[in-house]
């Protein structure tokens, strides 16, 4: 028996052994994957009675806290600022409480990087909370092709801007959120460029339009906390997702329209035990479809077609003294388009006999949302025709391990396993010339089932107000079901998944001086792609690795004023984020954050 299937025994035993355990509803499929700016304290998402959706909280390290007292609301969601890997600013990620009710930060980049948020919080009460916000993104360089050290142009620029509302009228909460997007942006990869003549497939620098896409979010939700009563919560939500432009300048882009609706009714037997109901409900529709995809008999390949899912998951959970579990069943139904249906169950069994120590097992599955809205934050460079198939995963199970051996220190390891059919894999295509085309350069995606195992620790340790460090490593091996196409043509694989990912952030405030120093690194290892201009191993190219080291310093100036000084890609590394989109070179920001 392979070692993966071991493995996946175990997780299998382990899950059934502890029925009587703790599990969790981890719902990634939930009502919006909102990345707006939100207080602290408030969340649009009221938590249910109890935590499903996390683990219990061991003591963790305390972290050195920055002298900078950032207002505690209205935090930046993480945009992929060009091609940068990590955000491009993190400074406001480890906020203190704060006085003042909003904020201006503002900096410049040596790429013509342009940074700035800017918020508001209107009100503020034990019943009330309103606050206003806005966010700017942009930059325009040249950067520089792996394939044929060439340059072209890199132009972004993403703006977006919200309101948050949040009302407690005492054993019933009220929550109202909008947020508009406004994202320019050109595919500035390197593109194939099919010309009908004999001789090899040429490359292409991209000196295309802008592409344009508006992305529009609004929700509401109601939800009541009451112990030994009926308690439920329910949100409703409408997303909109608009194109300039398909892949020619003459005809009009996609438009995606979302109703979504989700639901949760739960109720406590006794102090310890309850049991609930939850589910959701999706509707999507699309609109300004190419004719030959209109009149296409199978709009299933691009994703076109109009449908809805209906999620319904009734769980049980059980609080004990050191130990607690929730354990659900969840069946995803689509109607319309592929007609595809995925069942599975949701467990989290948590057992920690003291503050120090925890052992957890979990599963989880069910369909991932592959909107338009969705993938945006993903990938934006996807081909305009489509739209990402929703993944099914029956099973995703993870068991894992974290103790304190001192209060300064955490360590935890963990495994897992995961299946997943029609999972997606991004891979550019080639075009025919043309004076009007919108794009050089797409990602299609490309289909495939899929089960990945993955094996990772994570070690945190810190100094009160003075040192911290944390190392994460995941370790990824997938099995692609079908290696080839019946053909013997296509060669189909895990493209532009890494098989070892690391992660470590370092920060040092000194103890007499308000200076404060992140260092952030990123890496990626093992990652590939297909080229078929590639004349050896079937097109299958070993892509760089990433090495992504990122360094900021944070000066006080007032209680109320501080300046910033950043820089990225430190190492001066050439990698590609997608195949034929380069990393952006060194670059360096200065800015400044203002407290009113």
């Amino acid at each position: 028996m392979s070692t993966k299937r071991c493995i996946f025994s175990t997780i299998a035993f382990a899950v059934c052994f502890m029925f009587s355990a703790q599990a969790q509803i981890v719902r990634n499929d939930s009502l919006l994957n909102r990345e707006m700016t939100l207080e602290k304290e408030y969340n649009p998402t009221i938590k249910d009675a109890v935590k499903l959706n996390q683990l219990p909280e061991l003591r963790e390290p305390q972290a050195p806290k920055s002298k900078v007292e950032f207002s505690n609301y209205a935090v930046p969601y993480a945009v992929q600022n060009g091609l940068v890997y990590l955000k491009p600013q993190v400074y406001l990620s480890d906020i203190n409480y704060s006085k003042y009710r909003g904020y201006l930060t503002a900096g410049l980049g040596t790429l013509m990087n342009i940074d700035a948020d800017l918020g508001y919080q209107l009100l503020n009460s034990g019943t009330d909370h309103l606050s206003v916000f806005a966010s700017h993104r942009s930059g325009s360089n040249d950067v520089t092709n792996l394939q044929i050290e060439e340059k072209q142009k890199f132009k972004l620029n993403d703006t977006w801007g919200g309101i948050d509302f949040l009302h407690n009228f005492g054993t019933v909460k009220v929550s109202l959120d909008t947020k508009y997007t406004y994202s320019s942006f050109n595919y500035s990869g390197l593109s194939h460029i099919i010309t009908g003549a004999p001789g090899p497939v040429p490359y292409s620098i991209n000196t295309f339009p802008n592409q344009v896409n508006n992305l529009f979010e609004m929700h509401a939700g109601i939800a009541s906390e009451e112990a030994n009563k009926l308690n439920y919560k329910i949100n409703a939500a409408y997303t909109r997702f608009g194109q300039k432009y398909y892949e020619t300048t003459r005809e009009p882009g996609r438009k995606e329209n979302r109703i979504l609706i989700d639901w949760d009714f739960h109720k406590n037997f006794n102090s310890t035990m309850g049991s609930g109901f939850a589910g959701f409900f999706k509707n999507y529709a699309y609109s300004s479809l190419l004719e030959w995809l209109k009149e296409s008999d199978n709009l299933a390949p691009y994703g076109n077609s109009n449908y809805s899912i209906l999620s319904l998951n009734p769980y049980f959970y059980l609080e004990g003294d050191n130990l607690d579990l929730t354990l659900g069943g969840k069946v995803d139904v689509e109607f319309g388009g592929r007609n595809k249906v995925v069942g599975a169950i949701n467990l989290l069994f948590n057992y920690y006999p003291s503050d120090y120590f925890l052992f957890y097992v979990k599963t989880d599955g069910g369909r991932k949302d592959n909107s338009n809205y969705a993938s945006f934050y993903e990938n934006r460079y996807v081909s305009p025709y489509y739209r990402v198939w929703d993944s099914r995963t029956p099973l995703d199970g993870t068991v894992g391990l974290k103790f304190l051996p001192v209060s300064t220190l955490s360590l935890a390891v963990f495994g897992g396993y995961k299946i997943t059919m029609d999972e997606h894999f991004y891979l550019h295509s080639s075009n025919y010339p043309r004076t009007d085309a919108i794009s050089g350069t797409v990602l299609y995606p490309e289909y495939q089932d899929a089960n990945t195992f993955k094996l990772g620790a994570d070690i945190n340790y810190a100094l009160p107000d003075f040192f911290e460090v944390g190392i994460k490593g995941v370790y990824y091996q997938w099995e692609i079901k079908e290696k080839q196409s019946p053909d013997n043509y296509r060669v189909f694989g895990a493209w532009h998944k890494p098989r070892f990912v690391a992660d470590l952030h370092t920060a040092y405030r000194f103890p007499l001086f308000p200076l404060r120093f992140d260092l952030s690194y990123h890496a990626e290892y093992g990652r590939k792609s297909l080229d078929y201009l590639v004349p050896v191993d079937g097109g299958i190219v070993k892509m760089k690795d990433i090495h992504d080291l990122s360094l900021k310093a944070t000066y006080p100036i007032t209680d109320f004023f501080s300046a910033y000084l950043s820089t990225n890609n430190l190492l001066f590394q050439k990698y590609d984020i997608w195949y034929g989109y380069p990393a952006q070179n060194f670059n360096i920001m200065g800015g400044i954050s203002f407290l009113f």
